[in-house]
């Protein structure tokens, strides 16, 4: 009796992991719960494997995923071969076989990230029930902008809960602008005090929106967490976010540039291998037909001011003089090491077969835009010097000692990391602190709704 009330508890709380309890034969067990005790005893060979199926399927759920089966969001690994997840599921299910409670507790992703979610969950859940309504804003007009007079606008003080003065009320004002700023950063926008159809949407958002994204958010720790070692570098491409863990603690947190729209970062799980320093640059296919190549059509000084060299397919240097720049043929461009370089200083490698890699940059003044969607696919990172320090005094690489003397050398050259780390390049849309309150990044690659029809499923 005791155990299957455990359980019903247990199966409860999953509402606030953004899971269906009733996906886990809870009505079931609450109807057999209501029966004497005699019968109680006496459960069915078919009962007791129901029930015994959904505390098994509830701990598989929380501890990989439940969407762990579905072809959306799948991380590339090229690296290591994944342990037997089922028999780690029954393993734990027996462990704790008469405590349902705890056994479904530490089930869980175990670090405050996802703890932190589940806050919000609770806290946005509340909200849903109770929420006062507030006036829908009309997306479909022109942007305010400070001295704008405009119908919205009380709309907009409403939602920002700011008394609406007797005179003046539609005045878009430079008070209210920068409440709206103070909004656009809290919810990961371009903080420039203006209200255009961006910063409306987010006005309109629900607290029955936000939930929707704290679940696929919940679902994404769990897919990861069996990828989730004690040292790790994780970058969040909506965020536009790097952070480096050493033993479970945060050591570095940083700010990066990611893939564009059309130019996707690859969601992607691996192991830094290694690190070039003072890379050369040799420009991948894509960018060379797409942006390369046109540039050079119509600058014929582009090759020299970016210290580009051509080459043909065996390495050998051309002359560009004698190319046919409007058909030029199977050529190769590399722009040489040095301050001027896309790559910057460094270069942080780890497997894989889309060529993805982290990088310093030379350009460091878009690192202070708000959204930083503007690479090519490959991530850059500001202080990116610093974290191949740490990641290889951390890690006891012999090179530690010596990495500044062969970073100024400006000479070519790649270094090994004693011991491989863990790097995620992930999708997380929104992040909550330990009091529950919520961060919203841009859903730049259109992802949460596939997610949740797969969740929801």
């Amino acid at each position: 009796m005791e155990r299957l009330r455990g359980l019903e508890a247990a199966l409860k709380e999953l509402k606030y992991d953004g899971l269906n309890p009733n996906h886990y034969q809870l009505s079931r067990i609450q109807g057999l719960l209501e029966e004497d005790e005699l019968v109680l005893s006496e459960l069915s060979a078919a009962e007791d494997a129901l029930i015994s199926s959904a505390y098994l399927e509830a701990i598989a759920d929380l501890m990989l995923g439940r969407t762990r089966h579905s072809s959306v969001e799948v991380y590339l690994n090229y690296q290591r071969e994944r342990p037997n997840h089922f028999n780690q599921v029954v393993n734990h299910a027996i462990r704790y076989i008469d405590n349902p409670e705890h056994a479904l507790a530490l089930a869980r992703p175990q670090f405050s990230d996802y703890n932190n979610l589940r806050v919000a969950y609770k806290r946005l859940a509340d909200k849903s029930a109770y929420a006062v309504n507030l006036p829908v804003i009309s997306p479909d007009r022109p942007s305010l902008r400070v001295g704008m007079t405009d119908a919205r606008v009380p709309l907009l003080r409403q939602h920002l809960q700011q008394t609406i003065p007797t005179a003046h009320a539609d005045l878009y004002d430079q008070a209210l602008s920068d409440l709206v700023k103070e909004f656009q950063s809290q919810q990961g926008l371009e903080a420039d005090g203006i209200a255009g159809p961006q910063t409306i949407a987010r006005f309109n958002r629900t607290p029955e929106d936000d939930l929707k994204v704290v679940k696929v958010n919940l679902e994404r720790w769990r897919r990861l967490n069996p990828s989730i070692t004690e040292s790790r570098v994780i970058a969040n491409i909506p965020s536009a976010t790097l952070e480096y863990y050493q033993d479970n603690q945060l050591i570095l947190s940083t700010r990066t540039q990611v893939g564009r729209k059309d130019r996707k970062t690859p969601l992607m799980i691996s192991e830094i291998s290694h690190f070039t320093l003072n890379p050369t640059w040799t420009i991948p296919p894509t960018i060379y037909r797409n942006d390369k190549l046109p540039a050079i059509q119509n600058n014929p000084d582009y090759l020299q001011s970016n210290r580009l060299t051509v080459l043909d397919t065996q390495g050998n240097r051309l002359d560009p003089e004698l190319i046919d720049w409007s058909n030029p043929g199977a050529i190769i461009l590399r722009q040489s090491a040095g301050p001027h370089n896309a790559l910057g200083q460094v270069v942080i490698r780890f497997p894989n077969q889309q060529s993805i890699y982290l990088h310093d940059t030379p350009n460091q003044r878009l690192f202070d835009r708000q959204q930083r969607f503007f690479s090519s696919g490959c991530i850059r990172v500001e202080d990116a010097t610093q974290l191949v320090t740490l990641l290889l005094e951390s890690t006891q690489s012999a090179q530690a000692t010596q990495f500044d003397s062969l970073l100024s050398s400006g000479v070519t050259r790649n270094v090994n990391i004693a011991d491989p780390v863990t790097i995620i390049l992930g999708y997380w849309t929104l992040r909550a602190d330990e009091n529950g309150d919520i961060h919203i990044y841009t859903d730049i690659y259109e992802l949460d709704a596939v997610l949740l029809s797969a969740l929801n499923t």
